[in-house]
């Protein structure tokens, strides 16, 4: 089965699925927001600049007997409107998930 149909299937429409691995017998989905769908937590304008970004894991459903982590790219970016400067907020993980820094690059 290709990596986007299962990213669609866990129903990621904002995120691209950029790479999957097995590791330790686990699935992990590398994912990060399309660039078109990235837009300012400020004033919402979908006019900005990507500047960096940290990795967080977090723990999923399993697919079938296999353990299931995302591995989510969580950009920083720079409104051109507001001039601000914030982490993209991740719709399907709320602030209360428990998430784990991985690095930052």
């Amino acid at each position: 089965m290709k990596t986007s149909s299962l990213c669609q299937d866990f129903g990621f429409e904002n995120q691209e699925c950029w790479k999957t691995e097995i590791s330790n017998g686990s699935v992990v989905f590398n994912i990060q927001t399309k660039s078109e769908k990235l837009q300012c937590g400020q004033c919402h304008s979908y006019s900005v600049e990507k500047l960096w970004y940290d990795e967080r894991l977090l723990s999923s459903l399993s697919l079938g007997f296999k353990p299931v982590s995302l591995k989510i790219r969580v950009q920083t970016i720079e409104c051109k409107t507001c001039k601000k400067t914030s982490q993209e907020r991740i719709s399907f993980a709320s602030e209360r998930s428990e998430a784990f820094f991985l690095a930052k690059t």
